[in-house]
């Protein structure tokens, strides 16, 4: 994990730049990495009516599962409400921090997802 110092400095709007790659393919590593610029911002309150998980579980389908499936030696499961739920607050933290996704994965997240998932999980991550 990240010191809190630096966590801390990217929560006060320091803009982490984020170089994306394919996640473990020779081929996309020939590819130039994309630049992109990821400075979210963390919600402070719940819209009326708030997000539930079928309204963000495309986006962990398609930007987080490719990596976290469950199978052995990949970090934990997102492929479900019940884990992603469970790993809520480490998934803002990750999101909000830009640490996820990685940018050796090759899977770039769009600022709407991102916020998303962040709204969701200001929400209370509602099922």
């Amino acid at each position: 994990m990240f010191p809190l110092g630096l966590l801390r400095a990217s929560a006060l709007g320091v803009l982490v730049l984020c170089s994306l790659s394919a996640c473990g393919s020779s081929e996309a590593s020939k590819q130039q990495p994309v630049q992109t610029v990821c400075a979210p911002t963390a919600p402070t309150e719940c819209p009326d009516p708030s997000p539930r998980y079928p309204d963000v579980a495309p986006i962990f389908e398609r930007r987080c599962a490719s990596c976290h499936n469950g199978a052995k030696d990949a970090p934990w499961p997102l492929d479900n409400y019940d884990h992603v739920a469970d790993w809520a607050t480490v998934v803002r933290d990750e999101l909000l921090y830009c640490l996820m996704p990685p940018p050796d994965s090759g899977v770039e997240m769009t600022p709407d997802e991102r916020q998303a998932i962040l709204v969701w999980v200001r929400c209370g991550s509602p099922e």
